[in-house]
């Protein structure tokens, strides 16, 4: 079979190669082959060389190589190869790594021996390498969770280097999304920090000079989607979209990220694929974006086929030739951007395709995609799962857990020996919809269930889904299901109920029952299904229930299944480590530090929760009715329900088994022209403030917390400002009575806004707290005048 395989692949490359138009124009110039030029000048000199069709084939590519079974559709790549074969990707995610390698460099080898301008492989990579065989860590959501940079720096890494042994030097990673709604990440500052750790380490230049992994920021603009849909429209004027969706932006290109990725949204009814105003003027002009712009997958295709802003394919091409667009992503076919072979005598057209090209050659010679050997399947063996991958992956595992309640200190349950799993995700690995693993039997990792029968012995957990995720193969009245997970949790004394929204790729067993992820959006933020009704009828039957919740976002906890429960846990989208460390906190080999990244809000009308709301968002619904007139409480008819400052499991919030002390602010600032320092309050210097507090493990074990500044300025010159924002973390290991002082240095030009596009800071009274979470209660502030 493999033989086959191969000889088909060989002589469908040799056919399409043959049967493309791809005659160089010879202008004598062999600049480009000179690898101690930049990428740029290699670029210039090869761009004049290259067929007009050719220079179109290079703004598109297949991302589809391999069906499931390491299967190849020659007819398929036949049709597409020709103007489409700038870049590469693996296709199905159910082929192993050892498996792909061969034909990828089958394919890598044939485009090289034809003088033809190379493949580079791009391919999305979240959790881990595209498809299995690597190191599988927890999503991206879940390790923002850890509020930890160096240790994200090394999964990073970790990532990095795997995916360089299977031959992918660009990746469509990191998301830079803030969306002010509690499925999403939340929080400017806290994103731009990760995405810059992740462009940084990814984008690492290796001994000769060439950017081990290009990286592509995403999406811009997207935050607030019709619907919580990605591919919806948003509404947004300019300053909601410098202010409070363009930050992580501004902040991640002073990395120079490879490439940028447009979102599918429409902004203000303009699609992006087409948004000239904002890719040629807010991007490109004001934020000085330099590196290549491409589509999301298919957002070229829908200007026609979905806003019905184009009348045809090339139409739409043209469109999002003229806003920037240089790169298009179409997996599914059919793609747009082949249909400007057809305006080779255009002028304008032939200017725009130039300078396409030209940014995605500077990408190839960036990444040494003309110069450095293909991959081998000896060091693709040697790196995939090294064991400082393992190692890491492991430490990162226990922080992203996020202990949401612990009632009377229930955990950890040290002498645990026997307990009653239920719920439909404890025999499942919930690893999101990118993610290269079975949410059944996954190939790296354990489930829930068999982490447990690894600690304790599998005669000592008795496992009972009781539900499915969110469907049901019975009648409405047949409850055994239910009656069987409750009669285990009595024969235990001790029950954990795993629940939550299923996020895998379309290919798992599962899908059938997914609730989560990409192209998935929530009416109801409580458990899909009957999973609701197996964990109060657990909680009813007086068992001591330990809650796991699992996918990537929030779900409504009631007040009755908070203080019911004995404790709560939010693993997110799990890594093939991740119940490991959830048995190692319940037993308490490791002690839980995770915080969360978005806030758990009270009720499903109970939005927008969002920590960092404008001022005028709180009115109504905070005291300023009388007892018995029926606000919230009374009825929930004031608005909003429940006060902004209310959410008990809020942004930065997470629990340990210590307890920590956080001492009020110390504000010091030093003026640019003197450096000289002064102390909170006094002038109206500027330059740098120096935040410092000490934070203490008053608790008797070691743990781990993160020290969170916020800030405000007390009143703004021009626009309504958010009642406070994230500005510094940083997370704090201690032996219990150990203290130790924190430092936070920031920039007066941090502390300012934009206004109609313009960045200004404000002389005035300044507000910065610090403290564990953003809740008022968890902090302490001082003032300062700058």
């Amino acid at each position: 079979m493999v033989g086959l395989l191969f000889s088909g692949l060989a002589l469908f490359i040799s056919t399409a190669a043959s049967s493309a138009v791809l005659v160089r124009r010879d202008n004598n110039s062999t600049a480009w082959q000179d690898k101690s030029l930049p990428a740029a000048i290699r670029a210039d000199s090869l761009l004049p060389q290259l067929s007009w069709e050719e220079k179109i084939a290079q703004m598109g590519g297949i991302r589809q190589l391999l069906g499931p079974n390491v299967t190849f559709n020659q007819t398929t790549w036949d049709n597409l190869y020709p103007l489409q074969h700038g870049i590469l990707s693996y296709g199905s995610q159910l082929n192993q790594a050892q498996d792909v390698l061969p034909y990828a460099n089958r394919v890598r080898e044939q485009q090289l021996n034809d003088s033809q301008v190379p493949w580079i492989t791009v391919t999305d990579s979240v959790n881990s390498i595209y498809v299995p065989g690597g190191t599988v860590f927890p999503a991206t959501l879940s390790l923002s969770t850890t509020w930890d940079l160096d240790l994200y720096g090394e999964v990073v890494a970790a990532i990095r280097e795997e995916n360089m042994a299977l031959g992918t030097h660009w990746v469509l990673s990191p998301e830079l999304d803030v969306a002010k709604d509690p499925r999403y990440g939340e929080d400017v500052y806290l994103i731009g920090e990760f995405a810059a750790q992740y462009v940084r380490t990814m984008q690492e230049r290796d001994e000769n000079g060439y950017i081990k992994v290009g990286t592509t920021i995403k999406h811009f603009m997207y935050g607030q989607g019709v619907g919580g849909v990605n591919t919806a429209s948003m509404d947004g004027g300019v300053n909601h979209l410098y202010n409070d969706l363009a930050i992580p932006y501004i902040r991640v290109i002073k990395e120079n990220p490879t490439a940028l990725m447009v979102s599918y949204s429409s902004v203000d009814r303009v699609p992006m694929s087409m948004n000239t105003k904002l890719i040629q003027g807010m991007l490109r002009s004001e934020l000085g974006f330099q590196g290549l712009i491409m589509s999301d997958a298919m957002g070229i295709l829908h200007l026609d086929t979905q806003s019905l802003v184009a009348s045809s394919l090339e139409d739409a091409a043209l469109r999002a030739l003229r806003a920037g667009l240089q790169l298009e992503l179409a997996p599914g076919q059919p793609a747009c951007f082949p249909s400007l072979v057809n305006s080779s005598d255009d002028a304008e057209v032939i200017r725009l395709v130039d300078e396409a090209v030209r940014q995605n050659l500077i990408v190839k010679f960036e990444t040494g995609t003309f110069d450095l050997p293909l991959p081998t399947l000896e060091n693709l063996n040697q790196t995939l799962r090294a064991a400082e991958h393992l190692d890491v992956n492991r430490r990162a595992s226990r922080e992203a857990i996020v202990l949401l309640s612990n009632n009377d200190g229930f955990l950890p349950q040290s002498n645990l020996s026997k307990v009653a799993l239920v719920g439909p995700f404890g025999d499942l690995l919930d690893p999101g919809s990118y993610a290269p693993s079975t949410s059944s039997n996954p190939l790296h990792g354990r489930t829930l269930k068999q982490s447990l029968e690894a600690a304790l012995g599998s005669e000592n957990v008795e496992y009972v889904a009781g539900v499915e995720i969110y469907s049901t193969t019975t009648g409405p009245n047949d409850t055994s299901g239910i009656q069987a997970a409750v009669a285990a949790a009595k024969r235990a004394g001790i029950a954990i109920a795993s629940l939550g929204s299923l996020s895998v790729y379309s290919q798992d067993s599962n899908v059938g029952q997914r609730t989560d992820g990409e192209f998935y959006s929530h009416a109801d933020l409580g458990f899909p299904g009957d999973q609701q009704a197996l964990l109060d009828a657990v909680l009813d039957a007086g068992v001591p229930t330990v809650l796991v919740l699992n996918g990537g976002q929030a779900f409504i906890l009631d007040n009755s299944t908070v203080t019911r429960t004995k404790a709560i846990l939010h693993e997110f989208l799990a890594g093939e480590f991740t119940a490991d460390s959830l048995v190692e906190i319940l037993t308490g080999k490791v002690n839980p530090s995770g915080k969360m990244t978005i806030t758990m809000p009270q009720a499903n009308g109970a939005f927008p929760i969002y920590y960092d709301y404008l001022p005028s968002d709180h009115e109504g619904g905070s005291g300023s009715y009388p007892s018995g007139s029926g606000g919230c409480g009374q009825g929930d008819w004031t608005f909003p329900c429940l006060e902004r400052n209310g959410a008990p499991m809020a942004f930065g919030y997470g629990l340990s088994y210590t307890t920590f002390d956080i001492s009020s602010p110390q504000i010091t600032k030093a003026t640019n022209a003197t450096n000289t320092t002064t102390s909170s309050g006094d002038g109206d210097g500027t330059g740098v403030i120096t935040i410092s507090c000490t934070v203490t493990n008053t608790g008797s074990v070691a743990g781990k917390e993160v020290v969170q500044a916020y800030y405000r300025q007390q009143s703004s010159s021009d626009i309504e400002l958010p009642n406070k924002r994230l500005i510094r973390f940083e997370k704090v290991d201690l032996q219990p009575g150990q203290s130790r002082q924190v430092n936070f240095t920031v920039d007066k030009m941090e502390l300012g806004y934009y206004n109609d596009a313009k960045y200004q800071v404000d002389s005035g009274n300044y507000t910065f707290w610090v403290g564990s979470s953003s809740k008022l209660v968890d902090l302490k502030n001082a003032t300062i005048s700058l």
